[in-house]
């Protein structure tokens, strides 16, 4: 369920703390916002390493001459907590420019993590032909995500699949997808994907326990032949696929749950 229990939103605009009555996701329409969200966890974000290495690789990627300072970053999420008295939650990092130069911006949004139900039976995914320019820079893109909430909430699903020109699955509207076929773990390359701190961490949990890895695009017609499937993100962290429109999948697939624990153990 999304939170909505936010009130007296502060935003951090360039360094400077503005009071504001609304998200500025409005104003940030205009132009070019590269983004980050940062998970808090009992009052500190978790992973913000990863997440500021993401940032400064998508400033490069795009082609900005724009130095983040990891210090500065980790500092103003810090001062934001304390003014929000954030405990558990969601903090965004945007970097815009509307032809003016680039802007800061740092707030709280609404939070959506999965119920423990849904860990346990698994979440409906859906399918949509599309991709995102330049995969691996983490813009935002509103109309692909108006897109993509529709249909979330028309067919009462949990994410949106990508699908690009080819017939592959490359991602999800805000999720990186793994698929679990004969033993081994398929997930799309880069740069065709964005590059999810996450997803980092699963490969990197499944190097050291010795679980195959294929990075490869998986077909959408041989959804059916793979045996399980699992989203990773920020807020999901790595969630079980119970269909993917209307073929149904094993959640209880003994890799796919070795690879949840794993991904959770960092947690203890």
């Amino acid at each position: 369920m999304i939170n909505s229990r936010m009130t007296n939103m502060n935003v951090l605009h360039d360094g400077k703390l503005a009071r504001e009555d609304n998200s500025p996701e409005k104003r940030l329409h205009d132009g070019t916002s590269i983004y980050e969200v940062f998970r808090v966890l009992d009052g500190r974000v978790i992973f913000p390493e990863d997440n500021i290495a993401r940032l400064e690789h998508s400033t490069r990627k795009h082609g900005w001459d724009f130095r983040v300072s990891p210090g500065e970053i980790a500092g103003k999420l810090e001062r934001l907590i304390r003014l929000d008295k954030i405990t558990e939650g969601n903090i965004k990092y945007v970097l815009h420019d509307a032809g003016q130069g680039v802007e800061e911006y740092v707030y709280q949004i609404p939070h959506d993590y999965p119920a423990e139900a849904e860990y346990r039976e698994g979440v409906k995914v859906i399918t949509l032909e599309a991709t995102r320019d330049n995969a691996e820079v983490k813009y935002m893109h509103p109309g692909l995500r108006s897109t993509t909430d529709r249909l979330i909430r028309e067919h009462g699903a949990r994410e949106v699949l990508l699908v690009d020109g080819e017939g592959y699955i490359t991602e999800g509207s805000r999720s990186n997808v793994f698929f679990v076929r004969e033993g081994r773990l398929y997930t799309a390359p880069l740069p065709r994907v964005l590059p999810g701190t996450t997803r980092k961490r699963v490969l990197a949990s499944c190097a050291a326990g010795g679980i195959p890895v294929v990075e490869q695009r998986v077909a959408l017609a041989d959804v059916t032949r793979v045996q399980a499937a699992f989203l990773t993100g920020t807020s999901l962290l790595v969630l079980p696929v119970r269909q993917i429109d209307g073929v149904t999948l094993d959640v209880r697939d003994p890799l796919l749950r070795l690879v949840m624990s794993r991904y959770l153990s960092l947690f203890d």
